[in-house]
């Protein structure tokens, strides 16, 4: 499991980066090699938690060209961010795949909020 970086409150939120086991990813060795993720401040003071399933289209780079929320946290805030920082903020390694891209890979956005439960 990586542990993302938190957000400014790192004492009231974190967030974490869970793989989420694809054929494909495990195939290749798929891994989030940076992972900066949003965690709104309503979110945050509203006591939100929870883990967002996202389908991720990468290119050869390792960069996300798509991303489809696969299975939601519950929370469309929490959605939204989730889906938003991949798309623009998180970097895949996608060195040791040797198949076409672009290629789906899954991954779990994990929001954990201990200070507003």
């Amino acid at each position: 499991m990586n542990t993302l970086l938190t957000t400014g409150l790192a004492l009231l939120a974190a967030t974490t980066a869970i793989p989420a086991s694809t054929a494909l990813s495990a195939a290749c060795g798929m891994k989030v090699v940076q992972s900066d993720t949003d965690f709104p401040m309503r979110s945050q003071l509203r006591g939100q938690k929870g883990t967002v399933f996202l389908n991720v289209t990468l290119d050869a780079k390792g960069h996300a060209t798509g991303a489809e929320v696969d299975r939601s946290s519950g929370h469309l805030l929490l959605d939204l961010a989730a889906k938003r920082s991949v798309l623009e903020k998180w970097q895949f390694d996608v060195s040791h795949c040797d198949h076409a891209f672009p290629a789906t890979h899954q991954v779990a956005v994990e929001y954990r909020n201990e200070e507003y439960q």
